[in-house]
This record gives C-alpha cells, sequence and structure tokens, in this order.
C-alpha cells in the first residue's frame, strides 16, 4: 500500500510556516556568506586537502557524518531539535585538522537534508551557511587561544590547553546555536535542548572534546574506545525513533492515528493565514461495519479497513493527511477548508460503490462530518470535537455528508451526552419495562403484551424511547439495550403463565440485530434461563430490518423459528416490505402500522388499506395485529374485519406487569358486540 505510506508524515502544506523577521533574515544571509566565504579560505589556510589527512581525522570524520546522518532529536514545543551528540568528535577534527574536512563532514549532511525536503536555493544556502558557523567559529576561537591552527593541529598532550578546546567548542555550539534561534524565533532558549538532561548532555558532549583528540592521538583502538558511548547513544535513539513511530500510525492500515492527526491539526491551525480559509476536517464513519466483521469474521474486516485506506488516500487532495482514527472511523486533514465539503461528497460516493475482497463485493456506505477553521473550533481538539457532533448529524440518515452548524450545537451534544450515559445506563439498571396490552378486539380479552423500553436517567429524569433508542441503534448499544428488556420480558410472562395465563410477550428487535447470527443463540439461553416455553414470545422485526439485508434475515428468522418463538412483521405499510419478502421469511403476524389503524372509520382509503392487509394476511395464514386503536368504534370495525389483535389507547396505557397481572385476574370474557350498521360504513 505504497499511497497509504507515503502519507505518514505530515505534508509541509499542514507545517507551520517560519515567519522570519526582515532584520534575521539579514542576519541570515550574512551569516551565509560568512560560512561560504570561511570553507573558500579554510581550503587554503588549513593545511593539507580533507583527501591527504591522516587515518585518525577520517576515522573522526566517519563518526561525525554517521551521527550527523542519525541524529537525536529532542521535542521543543513539539518539534524534533537536533542534539549535539557528535559535537566533541567534530572539536576534536576542528583541533587535530584539517577546518576543511571538518566543515565538509558538517555541510554534506546539512546540504542532504536540504534536498531531500525540496528546498529552494535559498534556502540551501542558508541551511549549510548555519550548520558551518558553529565550525568557523570554533577553529577561530582555537587559532586564537592555541595558533598554529593551519598546521597540522595543535597536539593537546598539555592539559593545560584543554580549556582552549573546551571554550572553542562551546563557543562554536553558542555561535550556531544562535542563528538557529534566529532562524525559528524560539526565544529564551540559547541550547537546542527542551529539557533539564538536554541541558546535561549538550555540556557533556562539549566537555568531550579534549577526551577526543586525546584518545585520537593515543591510538585506533583507544579512539575506538571512546566511541562505543555514542554509538550506544545512536542506537537507542533510533529504538526511541521506532517506538515513537509506531506510537503515532495504525498497525492495521499504516496511516497515521488519531495523535498524529491531531499534532498535523494543530499545525495546520498555526500555519494558516489570520484572513481567509483555514483548514478543514472530516470524520468518516463505515455504515453497518460491525455488522460485516460479526458475520465475515476480523480478518475480511482488517481487509475491508484497509482498501477503504486506500480509497481514502486515492481521493484526498495532494498535501492532505489521511488517520485512521480507530475501529472504522478515519480522519482527513485538508489544509485549505473550501475543498473540505467537496471532499466529503466525494468520500461519500466512492463508499457508495462495492469493496471487493477476493471473491467477495461488500458495500459499506460512508457518513461523513466536517468541520472548518476557525468558525467550527480555534484548535485541534475542537476541531475534532465540531466534525464528531456533524458526524452524528449524518448518521441520523446514513450515507452522507454533513457540515457542523452552530444551532444544532446545543442539541448535539446534549445528544453525544445521552449517549455516553446510556451505556452506562443498561449496566446500572436504569432501562426498565412497561407493557401495552394487546386484546382480542371481539372479546376484549388480553391475549398479550408489547414489552417497551424506558429509561429514568438518574439527573435528567424520564427519557423517551425516540430520543434514546436512535442513539443506541447508531451506537451499537442497542444490543445491551434489547438484551435489558428481553431478559425483563421472559421473567415477567413466565409469572404471568405460571398464574395460568397463556399470553404472550413481545419484543421489538432492532435492523442491526435482525442480521446477527448471535441473536438466535442469546433467546435461547433467555427461554433456558427464565424456562418459558419458546410459544409464549414474539420477535417484531422492521421492514427496514427486512429489505436491508433480505439474505441473512431469512437465516435468522428461520432460525429463531426453529426455536418456537413468533415473528411479527413489525409497523407494516411504512417501508418498502414486498409480499415476496414475506413468504420468504415464513413470519407468522403482521402489524398494521397505526398511521393507517387510526382514523380508518372517517377516512376511506385508510379502511380500505386495513381491510385489503387483514384479509391479504388472513388468506397467508398470518395473525393480524392492528396498532393505534384510540376508540371503541375503531376496535369494533377491525372485530367485523377479523384481525386477530387489536392494540392502542383505547385497549391500554403501557403499564407495569403487575397491573398487567390484576388486568389478566379481573378481566371479563363478555364480547364486544359490534355496532350496527358497522360494516356498511366499511364498505362505503
Amino acid at each position: 500500500m505504497q499511497r497509504t505510506t507515503a502519507m505518514l508524515v505530515a505534508p509541509r502544506s499542514a507545517l507551520p510556516r517560519v515567519r522570519t523577521p526582515a532584520r534575521a533574515l539579514g542576519v541570515l544571509a550574512v551569516a551565509a556568506a560568512v560560512a561560504v566565504l570561511g570553507v573558500a579560505a579554510s581550503l587554503g589556510l588549513a593545511g593539507p586537502p580533507p583527501w591527504r589527512v591522516s587515518s585518525f581525522a577520517f576515522v573522526l570524520a566517519l563518526v561525525v557524518l554517521v551521527a550527523e546522518f542519525r541524529p537525536v532529536t529532542a521535542k521543543i514545543r513539539g518539534r524534533g531539535e537536533p542534539l549535539p551528540v557528535s559535537w566533541g568528535f567534530l572539536v576534536a577534527l576542528v583541533a587535530l585538522g584539517p577546518v576543511s574536512l571538518a566543515l565538509l563532514v558538517r555541510a554534506v549532511p546539512s546540504l542532504v537534508r536540504a534536498l531531500r525536503r525540496g528546498a529552494g536555493p535559498r534556502a540551501v544556502v542558508v541551511a549549510v551557511g548555519t550548520s558551518v558557523v558553529g565550525v568557523l567559529v570554533c577553529a577561530l576561537v582555537l587559532d586564537a587561544l592555541l595558533g598554529d591552527l593551519g598546521a597540522a593541529g595543535p597536539v593537546l598532550r598539555d592539559p593545560g590547553q584543554w580549556p582552549a578546546v573546551l571554550a572553542a567548542g562551546a563557543a562554536g555550539l553558542l555561535a550556531e546555536t544562535g542563528v538557529r534561534v534566529l532562524r525559528r524565533r524560539v526565544r529564551g532558549r540559547l541550547l537546542p535542548t527542551g529539557s533539564a538532561s538536554g541541558v546535561l548532555l549538550t555540556l557533556a558532549v562539549v566537555a568531550s572534546a579534549p577526551v577526543v583528540v586525546v584518545s585520537a592521538e593515543g591510538g585506533a583502538l583507544l579512539l575506538l574506545l571512546v566511541c562505543v558511548p555514542l554509538a550506544v547513544m545512536l542506537v537507542s535513539a533510533a529504538v526511541a525513533r521506532r517506538h515513537e513511530r509506531r506510537a503515532r500510525v495504525d498497525d492495521l492500515t499504516g496511516l497515521p492515528n488519531r495523535d498524529a492527526l491531531l499534532g498535523a491539526t494543530a499545525r495546520a491551525l498555526r500555519a494558516s493565514p489570520a484572513e481567509g480559509p483555514g483548514p478543514g476536517l472530516l470524520v468518516v464513519d463505515l455504515d453497518h461495519f460491525k455488522d460485516v466483521n460479526d458475520t465475515l469474521g476480523h480478518p475480511v474486516g482488517d481487509a475491508l479497513l484497509w482498501e477503504v485506506a486506500e480509497r481514502l488516500v486515492a481521493q484526498a487532495p495532494a498535501g492532505a493527511v489521511v488517520a485512521r482514527l480507530g475501529g472504522d472511523e478515519f480522519g482527513l486533514l485538508v489544509g485549505d477548508g473550501r475543498q473540505a465539503e467537496e471532499l466529503a461528497h466525494a468520500v461519500v460516493a466512492e463508499m457508495g460503490r462495492p469493496l471487493r475482497v477476493g471473491d467477495l463485493q461488500v458495500l459499506l456506505p460512508a457518513s461523513v462530518g466536517v468541520a472548518l477553521a476557525p468558525e467550527h473550533g480555534a484548535s485541534a481538539a475542537s476541531l475534532l470535537k465540531s466534525a464528531d457532533v456533524a458526524l452524528y448529524q449524518a448518521k441520523e440518515v446514513r450515507g452522507r455528508a454533513c457540515t457542523y452548524a452552530g444551532r444544532r450545537d446545543v442539541n448535539s451534544i446534549e445528544r453525544l451526552r445521552l449517549l455516553g450515559d446510556l451505556g452506562r445506563a443498561v449496566e446500572r439498571g436504569e432501562l426498565f419495562v412497561r407493557y401495552q396490552p394487546q386484546v382480542d378486539p371481539r372479546t376484549d380479552v388480553v391475549v398479550g403484551a408489547e414489552a417497551l423500553v424506558r429509561w429514568r436517567h438518574p439527573e435528567l429524569g424520564a427519557v423517551t424511547p425516540d430520543r434514546f433508542i436512535p442513539l443506541a441503534e447508531q451506537s451499537g448499544l442497542i444490543a445491551g439495550v434489547t438484551a435489558v428488556v428481553l431478559d425483563q420480558a421472559l421473567a415477567d410472562v413466565r409469572r404471568w403463565r405460571a398464574a395460568g395465563f397463556p399470553t404472550t410477550v413481545s419484543v421489538n428487535v432492532s435492523a442491526r440485530l435482525l442480521t446477527d447470527h448471535d441473536l438466535p443463540r442469546l433467546v435461547a439461553e433467555g427461554l433456558q434461563r427464565h424456562r418459558v416455553d419458546p410459544a409464549a414470545l414474539v420477535l417484531e422485526v422492521t421492514e427496514t430490518g427486512i429489505v436491508s439485508d433480505p439474505g441473512r434475515a431469512r437465516a435468522v428468522v428461520r432460525r429463531l423459528r426453529a426455536l418456537g418463538c413468533g415473528v411479527a412483521v413489525d409497523d407494516y405499510g411504512t417501508g418498502h416490505c414486498s409480499l415476496t419478502y414475506l413468504t420468504d421469511l415464513e413470519v407468522d403476524e403482521l402489524k398494521i402500522d397505526r398511521s393507517f389503524v387510526t382514523g380508518m372509520t372517517e377516512d376511506r382509503a385508510r379502511s380500505v388499506i386495513v381491510r385489503s392487509t387483514v384479509q391479504m394476511a388472513r388468506e397467508l395464514g398470518l395473525r393480524v395485529v392492528a396498532e393505534g386503536v384510540a376508540d371503541a368504534s375503531t376496535q369494533r370495525a377491525l372485530a367485523v374485519l377479523g384481525c386477530h389483535v387489536a392494540q392502542g389507547e383505547h385497549v391500554g396505557a403501557p403499564v407495569t406487569a403487575a397491573a398487567v397481572l390484576s388486568r389478566l385476574r379481573g378481566q371479563t370474557r363478555d364480547p364486544v358486540v359490534p355496532a350496527q350498521g358497522g360494516p356498511l360504513a366499511l364498505e362505503d
């Protein structure tokens, strides 16, 4: 996945631009000019050319080159600054001569790094000039204090000469650091280190210069022994860099992770102009990925995430950062927010095409939330939060892109809070069940009850189902909510039946669960745990759940009916369910939606729909339940049509399990006589 790997490092467009004042630019220009002149002068004044020096000098030069190409860095305000671990060897090379070789091994790595970054000619000159300033200052101080620098270099066997080497090393390092301070405007830091340990390390490498010089004059073996601590330091730094990189990279896709995206976003915000568009942040979430993962297995799920990552990288414009935030959630950062909304719609369209894994084709549509700086957030964390809120809005419909809107912020944050509290509510027992009675419309005898979940929030009080059920379905918490309802419903129906009443209890099954192959197992375990006859349980599924994946729904329904449970199609007539699905699913019951039942005695169109549905269901051998029975005339009309079960406001409001049992014990079996002329009114 080469394109993905190429996005591991934040592009230059996402990094802060250094705005150097005019005075600093002048200083840098002078420094670069002095450096170039110094290099030219040193080639003529500092003894033999680089290719005619002692073996010790070449060993020192090799050590410096290795350390310069593999620098040890420390963090300063989030930026990696190189630590001068090779400076002691560099000072020793200056002292032993020739200075031209020291300048060469200092300048070449800087030149290579600048060219790799794609720097322009002026930036290359500034980078190289900055790197050799310290060497020139060190050479000048040594020449002033010890003299004879133009020959083969001083012989430092006398410890009295060591302070001069220390002074020269410190002066050169301070000079180079001073130029870097002007260049990067890191005020108040005279050393390129970010902690007390970094300062101590800097002092240690400066103090090592005389030791390296004496060791070099003492023989190659002694010089190699001095190199051992430096080698250990470089290896440790390489291991630390690898661990740091792994901590900021997603192991599966190779993309940056959440922390890396937040860092890139912060840099992009700092680099954005004071006026004009800032960066844009997109959060992409795959719809129904959990269902695919559970059905096809995690290896297939991982392969799908890999392909999704490749598609997002291909869709992202030049300079964008693509990251995996975790699970099936990805993030995209674009430097110019004006591209964000167009990119979001392109991502939605791209994810509308099937993904291919081997011989499988899987459709995983995506929802996208968009946040734009600075109006939607001035920090990386606030921008990501706004994108998350927008994503929540997008997932209410699924498969679309939505840009953050401040007017929805209060409502969205409240719902996000409910989402967090809902997970704890399942564990703390804050959810409870109420039962809406179901009666035979001819006799008014209670034949069953529908279990309805309720939530008593410790701070907000009663939270209506229409507020938290969609949250549960979107987040995957619906499985836990359903488990609570199923367990309570089975416990209560067992008590009703033990009291001698052969009633049934209906439990709603989310569309997400209807395609979950673990659902039959959970139902079987609940029936066994409560010792309930499977015929006492009716599981209600929606048309949406049937249509979304008919093949898997058929398999799950078949296993549920094999247990002996009943299966009902809830809210029939409001979705897109066809008669083919009904016959293939072999369901037991149709529940006519309240939108058709309520007012059917006054609306001819509704009465025709209800009558034809009842007739069709009876012909198919299905039981018919009518929801939304609001008055006695509607119940009588349903009885005439031959509807098996009625429920609604007129039949009874949701009550406790104890109230249902009390009604069962006190109910009358007197039939409900249809009103005179009732059928004629329906026929008309």
